[in-house]
């Protein structure tokens, strides 16, 4: 049987990679203003990013971390009016939402419960992929 396309993943930061995203950044979480969920969950107050976010393994360890300024014109239109941030896979010339912003927030900014929900949406969405009785011998 033939092996099932991994998919691209990448990980949006409702933020951007500059010096002045990183200050806007640090002042809505010290005022109290929702931030970015994603910044939550790989770096919160230390730019350099959490101790689990950076040993990670795994799917996210394969991940493309972007800011949203760092998008790709063909991710961007993609997402179209998505709420950043957001997760996505790439299979082939197909993006899809794997978690959205609400989803991220639940994660109340634990990498290892981010991580735990990015492996049951991959595993979903190769299940989905998978030709008629794959999936079980995949399992």
């Amino acid at each position: 049987m033939p092996d099932l396309a991994k998919p691209n993943l990448y990980a949006i930061y409702d933020a951007d990679n500059t010096v002045m995203g990183e200050v806007r950044y640090a002042l809505q979480k010290s005022i109290g203003k929702p931030a970015c969920a994603l910044c939550d969950i790989t770096h919160a107050w230390n730019p350099i990013g959490k101790h689990a976010w950076r040993n990670r393994k795994g799917l996210s360890h394969s991940m493309h971390w972007l800011h949203r300024n760092e998008v790709s014109s063909e991710l961007n239109q993609m997402l179209g009016r998505q709420t950043l941030p957001c997760v996505v896979a790439e299979i082939g010339h197909h993006f899809e939402v794997l978690i959205n912003s609400v989803t991220l927030a639940g994660c109340e900014g634990e990498f290892t419960v981010f991580e735990h929900l990015l492996e049951q949406k991959v595993r979903a969405l190769l299940a989905r992929q998978a030709p008629a009785g794959e999936a079980e011998k995949n399992d």
